[in-house]
């Protein structure tokens, strides 16, 4: 190696940090050089020290210096009075390309180029030749001279494919390309990616046979293939599109009208940020003036001041200063770290963003002169201006040196390149640790002071990992929270803050629940099935007056109270989630079950108030009933047997009350309608079909359509669903039999032709519409049929063998539950209690109430009335927790019912099945 002067070296010693690597590098360099001796004589000390400073500084510029050896001293020269725009780039990248290339030889001498310019704009940071606000903005006008030439050459490429782009008025169409980010405030980083957005002028026209949406879409393709394709070279640039119109699942291009159109409808805070430091780069630049004009300037700057973008500014600044809290492993963050590069930025954009509409002086988006621009106009002090200046540019140079060290965009250092860096910074290393401690403490402060939160709270663990969109975290602490998908859970959660189809909150919306968010994830974590209860309350909140109910923040009670309700059913969950208001309802006006009264009140309300055809009224009634019914029940604190016998009685006396109240408005007469089954029982319930029958003073055509017209309307399907599922085979001769028979037929039938499985049935008789002369009449021949016959052996053996043959119902699957057909199952409990109703000759229908008389004198029922109101009450929680439940409890079932009954799964299992086998033991006992 040429022996180079003893003072260089010990010059090149202070500068240098790791001077035998560079040493090693220089060795290399000349070794490849075409002509060693000429760069040798070129050197002086100055340019020597240089030289082994970018090949210390920057494994990305070492590599190209060595491929290219003769490059530095081609390139250096002038370096203290050479300034380049975007022409001068223009200019020599065109000496470099031509048409003939390919586009892998076209992107490798962008890459070439971009690296041999980031060697000269490096060398000027070095020697101190510029201020870094002018070296980054020349370096920022290096990617738009290359993205003119890409879109030239990708537009041209188009044209001769498929034909010159026109749009409807016959004009040409045009596209441009739009800087954001850095790029677009002329602060570029040496090593990082590049913000852009395409747009085009119209899609209305044609360039050949594609419309215009398509032709522009593969200009742009082609633009960002050229840009970012890896060759020899490297690559030109990382581009990111992220922040276009929709983000990643945006179309590449979108016309000027649609932009306008999107930033109108669906622009968020945070693209007002994006659009802040939006400029013109390539393509046609009065598309994009008309873009400035029409789109960016009122939608970026108004010219007074929106509550609703200050709450939401400050939201952004909860995140900004959440994220910098977050702690590296033994790092620092110079980007999101507290007092870094983003906490200056965001002060002085959020100042821009809320003041540049009423004064037009401050529609600044360079850092660096909207600082003196905020002083000019006294925002900041004098004090204040210089340290955020100071400030900044400590902090960018310091993130250059980490970004050209490594040739990799990021942000962060760890203790041991402290030394490093701060020998490329001339400073000694207790110096570095002082200065950078003051910018960033200095920092955190002018930031913290930027429209201060009335409430400056430590954030929670949930809503820090929110906040930060930091999914790694979150997972981590919903899974600890007792969630099985902890991704589907945050993504859930996540959605509120940040917004998805169908759900877009307002700032103050997205504030309160980021306030609701630790005490929601604590309420969810306390259900038998966490990740069940936040789909349920993701139905409900997707509702925006659901959402009013969460929020309002006199609603912590409501909102426990809403997280039982989203744990023990699914089914009113999803009702609620259409109707939220009725929740209101339950908690302040039906905080206790309705009375008839209440049910004629609103009834006629709704006649008067809504336009709704007669079908749809009874069903939103009903519907709506229902709802406040069940929502009782699930927060009444009360016996639990005796709130599901109410809930029964209740949603029996709602039928009660429509069916009867529709018979009136059909004008139904000489006919009488009974219930049979749970419905006659008064044991409705949530779910259930009806079993109804009817019975006429006499047989006739016009009896019939009436009763045909009452169950169409029962049974329509409108757009408010079906009012009641209905089931008439318990009459006469079921589906063979007439649909209204006479009471004389009755009479008959009873006397000659019913079996004793309809004597257990028609047990439960009641009576819901029709005269009460119908009725007497109708009772007298029931009674006779009930009690005037024998009760024997033979009766005995009937009821015994319909039992077992009911048994054939059950759903038989290992793990499952059958709770009314499987043996000891409600089907035993009720046709023990039938059986004793007719040997007693009691007229009572209700199961509960009948089995409570007859244990008087028989002790056997008392554990029979006990573990049918058990199953009965297993049955009702199951139906609740799921849409489509009956009466079969599968494995999955049996957690979320055991804990609604505050017991563990294992326990509820042995119970049920305790209680079915104590049941077919005294079936058997009886019926043996």
């Amino acid at each position: 190696m040429h022996d180079f002067p003893s003072q260089w070296w010990a010059k090149a010693e202070e500068k240098v940090f790791n001077l035998p690597k560079a040493k090693e590098a220089l060795e290399k360099l000349l070794s490849l050089h075409s002509n060693p001796q000429s760069l040798i004589d070129y050197l002086n000390e100055r340019r020597f020290i240089l030289l082994l400073e970018l090949l210390d500084r920057s494994e990305c510029i070492k590599k190209f210096l060595i491929n290219h050896p003769e490059d530095f001293q081609n390139t250096i020269p002038g370096l203290w009075y050479v300034f380049k725009d975007k022409k001068a780039y223009l200019k020599e990248l065109k000496e470099l390309v031509h048409d003939g290339m390919s586009d892998e030889e076209f992107s490798k001498a962008l890459a070439y180029y971009r690296h041999r310019e980031l060697m000269r704009i490096m060398s000027k940071e070095i020697l101190g030749t510029a201020k870094l606000e002018d070296i980054l903005y020349e370096y920022s006008q290096l990617p738009d001279a290359m993205l003119e030439l890409c879109y030239e050459r990708a537009y041209k490429e188009m044209v001769e494919k498929y034909g010159e782009p026109v749009g409807e008025n016959g004009k040409p169409a045009t596209g441009c390309i739009i800087a954001l980010g850095k790029l677009g405030s002329y602060e570029l980083n040496y090593y990082s990616d590049i913000d852009i957005m395409f747009l085009h002028s119209t899609d209305k026209g044609q360039a050949g046979k594609l419309n215009l949406n398509e032709f522009f879409s593969k200009v742009f393709q082609k633009v960002f293939k050229l840009m970012t394709q890896v060759t020899p070279e490297g690559k030109p640039y990382e581009v990111d599109l992220d922040l276009r119109p929709f983000g990643k699942s945006g179309p590449i291009s979108m016309s000027l009208r649609s932009a306008e159109l999107y930033y109108e409808s669906y622009g968020r805070t945070w693209e007002r940020f994006a659009l802040l430091r939006a400029r013109y780069c390539a393509g046609d630049e009065e598309l994009y003036r008309a873009f400035e004009r029409e789109v960016k300037e009122p939608f970026v700057f108004r010219r007074s001041v929106d509550y609703r973008i200050i709450e939401e500014i400050r939201l952004m600044k909860a995140q900004i200063a959440s994220e910098a809290k977050k702690k590296l492993l033994n790092k620092q963050n110079v980007k999101t770290g507290e007092g870094g590069i983003r906490e200056v930025e965001f002060a002085v954009q959020a100042l821009v963003i809320l003041l540049g509409g009423k004064f037009p002086f401050l529609k600044e988006s360079n850092t660096f002169r909207a600082i003196w621009k905020l002083n000019q106009k006294g925002i900041f002090s004098n004090e204040e201006a210089l340290l955020l200046e100071r400030a900044y540019e400590f902090l960018r140079r310091l993130e250059h040196a980490i970004q050209v060290y490594g040739c990799i965009s990021t942000q962060s250092f760890s203790d041991s390149e402290i030394k490093r860096l701060a020998k490329v910074l001339n400073m000694k290393e207790e110096e570095f640790i002082k200065v950078y401690k003051e910018y960033t403490i200095g920092v955190s402060l002018i930031f913290s002071g930027i429209m201060p939160s009335q409430e400056e709270e430590e954030l929670h663990p949930i809503q820090r990992a929110l906040l930060n969109e930091d999914i790694e975290e979150a997972k981590e602490i919903l899974k600890s929270l007792g969630f099985r998908e902890p991704v589907r859970a945050y993504n859930i959660l996540s959605s509120y803050i940040t917004g998805r189809e169908g759900i877009k909150l307002s700032t103050q919306e997205k504030q309160s629940f980021i306030k609701l968010l630790p005490r929601l994830v604590e309420s969810l974590s306390q259900t038998p099935d966490p990740d069940e209860t936040l789909s349920n309350f993701d139905k409900f909140f997707s509702n925006p007056t659901g959402r009013k109910i969460v929020l309002s923040p006199a609603k912590e009670d409501v909102n426990k109270t809403l997280c039982r309700i989203f744990s023990l059913s699914s089914y009113i969950s999803t009702l609620i989630s259409r109707y939220p208001d009725l929740v209101e309802d339950v908690l302040t006006l039906y905080q206790d079950f309705p009375e008839l009264g209440d049910f004629k009140e609103e009834f006629e309300k709704y006649r008067s108030t809504l336009s709704l055809g007669l079908e749809d009224l009874y069903r939103r009634f009903k519907k709506v009933w229902e709802i406040r019914i069940t929502l009782v029940y699930l927060v009444k604190k009360n016996e639990r047997y005796k709130k599901l016998f109410e809930f029964f009685q209740k949603l029996s006396e709602l039928s009660d009350f429509l069916l009867q109240r529709l018979w009136e408005d059909l004008k139904i007469k000489d006919m009488l309608l009974i219930a049979l089954g749970k419905y006659g029982s008064s044991e409705l319930n949530i779910g259930s079909d009806l079993d109804l029958v009817f019975a006429c003073r006499s047989a006739g055509l016009e009896n019939t359509k009436k009763a045909q017209e009452f169950i169409a309307f029962l049974t329509k399907h409108t757009s408010e669903g079906y009012l009641y599922k209905v089931d008439f085979r318990l009459r006469p001769m079921g589906r063979a039999g007439e649909i209204a028979p006479s009471i004389d037929f009755y009479r008959d039938y009873f006397q000659t032709q019913a079996r004793t499985w309809e004597r257990i049935a028609w047990t439960r008789c009641r009576y819901v519409a029709g005269e009460k002369s119908l009725m007497e009449e109708f009772e007298a021949l029931l009674k006779d049929f009930l009690f005037n016959k024998p009760i024997g052996d033979k009766e005995r053996k009937e009821i015994r063998d319909m039992r077992f043959a009911l048994e054939g119902n059950a759903k038989k699957m290992k793990g499952y539950i059958d709770l009314k057909f499987s043996p000891g199952g409600l089907i035993d409990a009720e046709f023990l209690i039938q059986y004793y109703i007719l040997l007693e000759k009691l007229r009572e229908p209700s199961m509960i109430k009948a089995c409570e008389a007859l244990m008087q004198k028989y002790s056997t029922l008392k554990e029979v009335y006990e573990n049918y109101l058990f199953l009965r009450l297993v049955e009702t929680r199951l139906r609740l927790s799921k849409e489509s439940a009956g009466s079969l409890v599968s494995p999955q079932d049996m957690k979320r019912l055991a804990s609604s009954l505050g017991m563990q799964g294992e326990e509820l299992e042995e119970r049920i099945r305790e209680s079915m086998k104590r049941l077919r033991e005294v079936f058997l006992e009886v019926f043996d």
